[in-house]
């Protein structure tokens, strides 16, 4: 009966965070804990703390969480609340800007989860190494991990595999163009944004839109670079990611100079330059712009 009661709360708080309610998610997740506790269940109870950890730190109480799930890594003796807390740890750091503990939690979590029996669990480990090995181009690792992250994926039964396919055909594709295996790269690069345009996920395809700019620009096929970054602002505007359009504006300005439009390139910089209203970007300083190769100074990961 503990079971069963303790399953419906936690299947409650996943329904909660599926529709985007993050506040019923996180209080859910803690009524499981303390059920859970109370019935004597501990791997239960540790398992729904980390759960409403990581809902926590997606509502921005990454600080706050960082101490709870250290604790519980280092109290836990399960293998798979072990790997999660250090999941969420990774989380928590990527979300406080330290990347280098954020690397360091999650090398465990991925070490850790070759223990455990669950590719739902190991794709998201390592898809999430290889994303901060991309941060610090670090592109073997993160090959590796991307790698790891689809082989997993194919162990899921059914449409459950999908959900997070396209972002990590994605992570790997912009891994490859970053390492100039550019036809590979942007073949899985379109793979993801064929996945995603038929899922209608919106809210992450701008993100392989701009890495399909940047790959069609090193390719040297301007129009298509072109026609990516100017979507990929578009949609990026709608869900005010700011960095995905300064981004574009980057590698949109660099299309221009190579397609011999200079007109065009400063207005992509002008308009770069309204995100940063503490510079004076002068005419003077788009000149030196337009000399710079800009796929040199933009990090589209960092």
């Amino acid at each position: 009966m503990e079971i069963s009661t303790f399953d419906h709360l936690m299947e409650m708080a996943q329904e909660h965070f599926a529709a985007g309610d993050l506040q019923a998610a996180r209080s859910a997740f803690e009524k499981a804990e303390i059920y859970a506790r109370r019935a004597g269940l501990r791997d239960e109870a540790d398992r729904a703390l980390c759960n409403a950890c990581f809902v926590h730190i997606e509502m921005g109480g990454a600080e706050e969480a960082i101490p709870t799930l250290r604790s519980l890594f280092m109290a836990t003796l399960h293998p798979r609340n072990r790997c999660v807390a250090a999941y969420n740890l990774a989380a928590a750091f990527i979300n406080t800007g330290n990347i280098d503990k954020a690397r360091e939690w999650a090398s465990r979590s991925r070490e850790l989860v070759s223990e455990i029996d669950d590719p739902v669990l190991c794709a998201g480990a390592n898809n999430q190494a290889g994303s901060l090995a991309l941060k610090t181009s670090d592109f073997d690792e993160a090959r590796e991990a991307f790698q790891n992250a689809l082989e997993a994926l194919e162990e899921i039964p059914g449409d459950a595999a999908m959900a997070g396919r396209p972002t990590i055909l994605d992570n790997l594709g912009y891994c490859l163009i970053c390492e100039a295996e550019l036809e590979e790269g942007l073949a899985l690069c379109e793979k993801a944004r064929k996945e995603l345009e038929e899922k209608k996920a919106r809210h992450l395809l701008y993100e392989t839109l701009q890495d399909l700019c940047y790959g069609y620009l090193l390719a040297e096929d301007l129009d298509r670079a072109r026609s990516c970054g100017e979507e990929a602002i578009a949609i990026a505007e709608e869900y005010e990611d700011l960095q995905v359009m300064k981004n574009c504006l980057f590698l949109l300005a660099e299309t221009s100079v190579r397609a011999g439009d200079s007109f065009r390139a400063r207005r992509y910089l002008r308009e770069l330059a309204e995100f940063y209203p503490e510079i004076d970007m002068n005419e003077e300083m788009i000149d030196v712009f337009l000399m710079t190769d800009l796929t040199q100074v933009v990090n589209l990961r960092g």
